[in-house]
């Protein structure tokens, strides 16, 4: 088995591997080979997806999240997590790496405990402002803590920011009016993008169908609703003649660009999807997930409507009607929506080289 530098051990979603894709490319950059890099990933498909389109190496492991409302579904958990931690351990005996990169989430957990097992240092990175179980466990063992934000509290913490793809630091506002034109998007029109993440939001998806018919008032809006695979079935051909610009996507391979081209985000706000738009300086409505760990989702969007770049929309008042509102409030106010925008914040830029960095500095 070929020996590798660097093994970084997380996904389950896109949100969870994308800052860990961004930092292996960064190691890269820094004179490491790709086939130095390895994942240990779950075994859902986006994991698949993306890092297949990468071409990094990697091992898909079973396992799922601890319920603590059921007794049977927890144990079957632990049971999977001592499986694939085994399989963790003995890779890293034969592959001899000298870091593990931890991306917190339960797939993040065979790879750092097998860490700990085999003296293989690690570091990890929490992309919430409240970290979850999964970090808060590894934080125990690992050399450093990488976090994304300032005010999160971990062991050996080091403000590094979350790390963005690629894909994102490169765009520039000046490839927007081609980018748009690639979408197919009028020149005049206003675009707002709707995403509940890699597998959507049954709550947004449906609360921004209801909102269709009063949106259909505003002129020269274009919706860019990406429903996501668990309810495109269901949703995506259910809209019919709705008098206004509609687009709906399953699943957008081009989200870089998307999200360039648009004026305004209705989404989650998960550790990833709240960078790209710190960074890309993009007007939001946030609606955080209510059952997300340590109401991390709230604090993530928190830090971005502080500095007047987001509205949130609590879960349980995501309806139609109050989307509507909140679009029309701000596509319809040119001076707020250039104020929102105008505000951008660089921390992300470097973040994945500054995680490379650490990575090298503690690696055996």
């Amino acid at each position: 088995m070929t020996e590798s530098y660097a093994v970084i051990a997380g996904g389950g979603t896109a949100g969870h591997l994308y800052p860990g894709l961004a930092v292996a490319e960064a190691l890269i950059s820094m004179g490491k080979t790709r086939t130095e890099i390895y994942f240990l990933t779950s075994d859902r498909d986006i994991d698949d997806q993306l890092l297949t389109a990468a071409n990094f190496q990697f091992t898909p492991l079973k396992g799922k999240g601890i319920d603590r409302r059921s007794i049977l579904s927890s144990i079957s958990a632990v049971i999977l997590l001592i499986k694939s931690t085994v399989f963790a351990c003995k890779y890293l005996r034969e592959s001899k790496p000298k870091i593990i990169l931890a991306l917190g989430g339960f797939a993040a957990i065979p790879g750092a405990v097998a860490g700990l097992l085999t003296g293989t240092p690690v570091v990890l990175h929490e992309q919430n402002s409240v970290p979850g179980s999964a970090n808060k466990l590894i934080s125990k063992w690992a050399k450093k803590s990488a976090v994304s934000y300032e005010k999160t509290e971990l062991p050996r913490r080091v403000y590094t920011g979350n790390p963005v793809r690629k894909e994102i630091t490169d765009l520039s506002r000046s490839h927007r009016s081609m980018h748009r034109s690639q979408l197919g998007i009028p020149s005049g029109n206003k675009l707002v993008v709707v995403t509940g993440g890699s597998l959507g939001s049954l709550k947004i998806n449906k609360s921004i169908l209801d909102a269709l018919t009063t949106l259909s008032e505003v002129p020269n809006l274009t919706i860019y609703h990406i429903i996501g695979s668990r309810d495109w079935e269901e949703l995506g051909q259910s809209t019919g003649e709705l008098g206004i610009d509609y687009r709906a996507i399953e699943y957008e391979e081009q989200m870089p660009i998307v999200l360039n081209s648009a004026d305004l985000i209705v989404s989650r706000a998960g550790g990833s999807i709240t960078a790209e738009i710190n960074l890309l300086g993009l007007p939001s409505i946030l609606i955080p997930l209510p059952d997300a760990p340590g109401d991390h989702q709230t604090k993530n969007a928190e830090s971005l409507v502080k500095d007047g770049r987001a509205v949130i929309v609590p879960n349980e008042r995501c309806t139609g009607e109050r989307i509507a509102k909140e679009i029309k409030g701000i596509v319809l106010n040119e001076e707020r929506l250039m104020r929102m925008a105008r505000i951008r914040h660089e921390d992300e830029k470097n973040a994945a080289e500054s995680i490379a960095s650490l990575l090298i500095g503690e690696a055996k």
